[in-house]
């Protein structure tokens, strides 16, 4: 929804490793590929979804995959399934299901939570690598931007789905998120909503 790549460059940002957090398919890739981005590590919950993710980037040796959540514990998560997977998330639909009621929750699966900082230790990957975050979890961005307080000190620019209202239960509202990450240094420079006024995209950019 926003142009990443724009934006990197109207702000100086050269990625050289994203790290995507909800990455569905993982049709992003090629876009970061033509970005610069020479490590990529996409992660997402759903293992049916997961599946496709591999088999779209299985080709691609500088891209790595994990199956599971994100959030600010490590242990195991509830992720609501919805008939339009990219809805899916670790918090329940709330308002969700008025400005959708055509997109309703089929079922519920424990998957694996881990804090960033913990994942990228078990796969023993350098946070260093990593300087651009993309994140769509669907309301629980906040927890995980919780649970990744030793990465964020090396990553350079956010990219993330933002809440103006509760679609899902308890989920951080855009302020919330703002103060979080105005914590290590990040200011919001760019907000989107196209699809409706309750949700978008944001773009942070740390403060030099």
């Amino acid at each position: 929804m926003l142009d990443l790549a724009q934006l990197c460059k109207e702000y100086g940002v050269q990625p050289r490793g994203v790290i995507h957090i909800g990455a569905h398919e993982g049709h992003e890739v090629w876009s970061y590929q033509a970005m610069g981005v020479q490590d990529s590590l996409l992660i997402e919950a759903n293992p049916a979804v997961y599946q496709r993710l591999v088999a779209n980037v299985a080709t691609l040796p500088q891209v790595k995959t994990v199956n599971c959540a994100v959030g600010d514990r490590d242990g195991t998560a509830l992720l609501h399934l919805m008939s339009f997977d990219q809805s899916s998330s670790i918090l329940a639909p709330k308002r969700h299901n008025e400005i959708y009621p055509f997109v309703t929750e089929v079922g519920q699966l424990e998957v694996p939570v881990r804090r960033l900082d913990t994942l990228l230790a078990e796969h023993n990957l350098e946070p260093s690598r990593y300087n651009f975050l993309n994140i769509d979890i669907q309301g629980a961005e906040l927890l995980a931007f919780k649970g990744a307080a030793a990465t964020l000190h090396h990553i350079e620019a956010i990219n993330t789905e933002v809440n103006f209202e509760e679609l899902y239960e308890g989920c951080a509202l855009v302020e919330e998120i703002d103060a979080f990450l105005g914590m290590y240094g990040f200011r919001r420079v760019k907000t989107v909503t196209p699809f409706h006024p309750s949700w978008g995209d944001a773009f942070y950019v740390k403060q030099r």
